[in-house]
């Protein structure tokens, strides 16, 4: 266990830097915050690169590695940190490489493509919901914010690196490209009435099955909703005009879950 007692360390200078996409990018790293998602990292067998604690710290370091561990004050913690009041434990870790493959690894994927999702927090909230309920994969597209985002990594609480997730930069064909792996029935989640959807749980969900969202603010594009084989929508009162985007992914993979788990 070392000693960083400088904010101007080069150490810290590249952990602060993570604050930024573009440097996440170039140095293949990101943050984890706080002692729960540290600790699941390392039981994931998570690749970590440094940890850093706070001199105070005294919470249990079983299967820490040592070597990687250094004691740091609390004006080191705070710069480092991109939460208004530092976690005791930040570390950083690699990210993670998945390719297209890794989505149809089981029999039978149940995979979630989202495009344009903008908010931090509702990505990492629906990759939580996700991985609870088996989701096989999850396809990113558009402009869709950045999984290691540091709102995304805390709001998926310690889930980001339990599930494939992929970017695809071209939605023309996505339906053909994934239909090579494995024969889907891509669902779209729409709103507009006049595209006659069918209620959520009408569906058959046993089956291979591409999940389409798109973002709160403007929905899927059309170029795919032209490539569904079904459009579904979420009845509600009329006085609502939509819910929350990670909501509306909650409540479509629980009725996957209680037609996969709960065959009749």
């Amino acid at each position: 266990m070392q000693e960083i007692t400088s904010v101007q360390n080069p150490i810290i200078k590249e952990v602060y830097s993570l604050h930024q996409k573009k440097r996440r990018n170039e140095l293949g790293l990101f943050l984890i915050e706080g002692y729960k998602g540290v600790s699941e990292a390392l039981s994931s067998k998570l690749q970590i690169k440094d940890i850093f604690i706070s001199s105070d710290f005294n919470k249990p370091l079983t299967g820490f590695p040592e070597d990687k561990i250094y004691r740091v004050n609390e004006q080191i913690l705070k710069k480092i940190s991109t939460t208004e009041s530092p976690p005791e434990i930040i570390a950083t870790a690699y990210q993670l490489k998945f390719s297209i493959e890794d989505l149809f690894k089981t029999n039978n994927p149940l995979i979630l493509l989202l495009e344009n999702i903008k908010d931090p927090g509702n990505l990492g909230t629906i990759i939580r919901t996700a991985k609870a309920s088996d989701v096989s994969g999850i396809i990113l597209t558009d402009e869709t914010v950045d999984i290691y985002n540091p709102k995304t990594v805390r709001s998926s609480a310690a889930n980001l690196w339990k599930i494939p997730i992929i970017y695809m930069s071209t939605k023309s064909q996505i339906k053909d490209k994934l239909n090579k792996l494995k024969s889907n029935n891509f669902v779209a989640t729409v709103v507009a009435e006049n595209k006659k959807p069918i209620s959520y749980y009408e569906v058959d969900y046993k089956k291979p099955t591409i999940l389409m969202f798109g973002s709160e603010a403007e929905g899927l594009s059309e170029e795919l909703v032209n490539q569904a084989d079904e459009l579904i929508t979420i009845p509600m009162n009329k006085q609502v005009e939509s819910l929350n985007l990670s909501v509306s992914v909650g409540v479509v993979l629980y009725e996957t879950v209680r037609q996969r788990r709960f065959k009749q």
